[in-house]
């Protein structure tokens, strides 16, 4: 429970729904209703549902296919899934239940659950799972893997589970509006783009249109008078584009075009690179 803690802790905000499918005498609910004020609901088809009852603030009898119009903020299962016949109306029923920026944990056995055991030999498992099966699975039913952990501890038979991190998938138009936001947060008013490379064809020239790029600038005499949308590329001029913040379009070449901005004088305060804009992304 504490490793499992351990990874749940995170994601935890004052106030937000939480399911546990598969929520047994509710000794999870307990420890995260007591790190953090939530909204605790579990299912839980065995007689152990009337023990949970003391302590969440709600427990279901029923599948979880029987909840509907509801929406979670945080939705976990730890060694359910191998028990579902039909896994993947399953999982789909999940991500309906989810909500759009909420967040999936499962933990299944890895393979048999014990690298001793071919097979796992508990008749009531209906499936084994490896790495690549959980999260084809997960894929085809719109949700976006963040990371899958191997070698957690379920008991001295399960003693290798897979813990799945996941969320829902975004939307080519979700996708775009976000990494629009990106860029508008580093560079909310016109600036030049500098490296009309591969990169800039890559990240940058999809965007174009919807970005506020006032010229494109680069060192190669090859590339002088490229056209990309209705902008044709230059190279530097301090009279007109001195007072133009500066994105670095390239990655792989960012180092050369940087020293070659600073011998120009321009100050790194005007300068953002695609480092910048294509960080760290949300936890």
């Amino acid at each position: 429970m504490q490793d499992r803690m351990a990874d749940i802790a995170p994601l935890l905000r004052h106030g937000m729904r939480v399911l546990e499918i598969g929520c047994a005498e509710g000794s999870l609910g307990t420890m995260v209703r007591q790190s953090l004020p939530v909204h605790y609901t579990g299912i839980e088809l065995s007689e152990d549902a009337a023990i949970a009852a003391r302590v969440l603030d709600r427990v279901v009898r029923t599948p979880v296919a029987t909840l509907v119009n509801e929406k979670f903020d945080l939705l976990l299962s730890f060694h359910v899934l191998e028990h579902v016949a039909d896994v993947t109306a399953e999982i789909r029923h999940w991500r309906k239940l989810l909500d759009d920026d909420g967040r999936l944990i499962i933990e299944v056995p890895n393979q048999a659950g014990h690298r001793l055991l071919d097979l796992d030999p508990n008749p009531e498992h209906l499936h084994q799972f490896s790495v690549a099966s959980i999260a084809a699975l997960l894929i085809h039913e719109d949700f976006e893997v963040d990371r899958i952990e191997s070698g957690h501890w379920e008991s001295s038979v399960y003693s290798n589970s897979l813990r799945v991190f996941a969320r829902p998938a975004l939307t080519g138009h979700q996708r775009r509006a976000l990494l629009l936001q990106r860029f508008q947060s580093h560079l909310p008013d016109q600036f030049a783009a500098w490296g009309i490379g591969g990169d800039f064809r890559a990240y940058v020239e999809p965007l174009l249109d919807s970005l506020p790029v006032a010229a494109l600038i680069d060192s190669a005499e090859q590339r002088q008078g490229e056209r990309h949308g209705h902008l044709t590329v230059e190279t530097y001029d301090e009279r007109r584009h001195g007072a133009l913040p500066i994105l670095v379009c390239s990655v792989r070449y960012r180092d050369d075009i940087l020293r070659n901005i600073d011998a120009l004088g321009i100050p790194s305060s005007r300068i953002v690179s695609l480092d910048d804009v294509f960080g760290p992304s949300r936890p």
